[in-house]
């Protein structure tokens, strides 16, 4: 009985692993830099360099035109730091404020 408990509690570690970690299969919402990040959320901003996410928070970004940012929530994040460049995938609807809002349902750290 042990082994068959021990057996399924593997195969279902190996299943959250694969399972929850790999991007979806449509393309991502928004790719761009973290400016702001903490454990609950994360702003993204489409336009602009590395650079200035790294020296920039969310006030210069409201005060910014030609560039698409967006709140993401709902993910774990404490990997994350600002000035890296990011894909997000969404899942829900995205409140139309701007930032906008959304639920992330995926983000991936893109590698230059």
């Amino acid at each position: 009985m042990k082994k068959v408990l021990l057996l399924i509690g593997v195969v279902l570690i190996f299943f959250i692993f694969f399972y929850f970690d790999n991007p979806p299969e449509f393309e991502p919402y928004v790719e761009g830099y973290v400016v702001e990040a903490d454990i609950n959320r994360l702003l993204v901003v489409s336009g602009i360099s590395e650079e200035q996410a790294e020296n920039m928070n969310q006030i210069e970004v409201v005060n910014l035109s030609n560039v698409e940012a967006i709140w993401v929530s709902k993910y774990n994040f404490f990997r994350f730091r600002e000035g890296q460049k990011v894909r997000v995938w969404i899942s829900g609807s995205v409140a139309e404020s701007f930032p906008e809002q959304a639920k992330a349902d995926y983000v991936e750290v893109i590698r230059d």
